[in-house]
């Protein structure tokens, strides 16, 4: 064959210049789809960390206590809670006087997470605390006397979880109406239509058709808000 038409001849699927195509480069994954279904590998506390201290001070109670990304996590039974959550605050060689945060976390049929963020101004440390509560029993003890902050957040987390916390002497919605009791909005089987249909009867059916978006199973799902039309 002529050197002329060797040239010419070209690699299947290669680009005009005659370069190798280049390989498909793989779509990559979702970052949350990855993550799913993975549970993350507990590391021990290091030695000299606070969960040495509290071995120290509550020699007889039973907890895990592994690295988290900035702290120390404990995790410790409900019914140690009431008597162990007061002394981690008041015991001089914890001295966890400052509470930064609680919240709860939903793990769907494993249950509920009630975490409680600590602190120590003095001490210079801080540890987050957590109990695992049943779905079908989700009380756990008050400590809205040892903190004045967890006055609010327990009232936040009833309102968000459903969680009971019992001995709070004021319990009442705080971020929610006073009569959505049996609603809790961060829940993984909270469902959105009714929500819906709560907001259509405070604002008519005329304003419902304009929102953007109508869950299905709303019986306003009918009025058509917020749905793009056919061309």
């Amino acid at each position: 064959m002529p050197e002329q038409e060797r040239g010419e001849e070209k690699t299947e699927g290669a680009p005009e210049g005659g370069a190798a195509a280049a390989p498909p480069v793989p779509k990559a994954e979702r970052p949350a789809k990855a993550a799913e279904g993975k549970v993350p590998v507990k590391q021990p506390a290091p030695p000299g960390s606070i969960a040495d201290t509290i071995r120290e001070v509550l020699p007889d109670l039973q907890f895990e206590a592994y690295q988290g990304l900035s702290n120390i996590i404990v995790e410790i039974n409900r019914d140690d809670i009431a008597k162990t959550l007061p002394v981690f605050h008041s015991d001089p060689r914890l001295d966890l006087k400052f509470m930064r945060c609680l919240f709860g976390v939903d793990h769907a049929d494993e249950g509920m997470d009630v975490v409680y963020q600590l602190l120590s101004l003095e001490k210079k440390h801080e540890v987050v605390v957590k109990t695992r509560l049943a779905q079908n029993d989700l009380r756990v003890p008050s400590v809205s006397s040892v903190w004045k902050a967890a006055d609010w957040h327990e009232r936040e987390t009833r309102d968000m979880f459903g969680i009971v916390f019992e001995g709070h002497e004021h319990l009442v919605p705080l971020l929610l109406p006073e009569d959505m009791t049996d609603h809790f909005p961060l829940r993984k089987d909270n469902p959105l239509a009714p929500v819906e249909e709560w907001q259509g009867e405070r604002v008519g059916e005329d304003e419902v058709a304009n929102v953007g978006h109508i869950p299905p199973g709303s019986r306003y799902e009918s009025l058509g808000g917020g749905k793009e039309t056919e061309e």
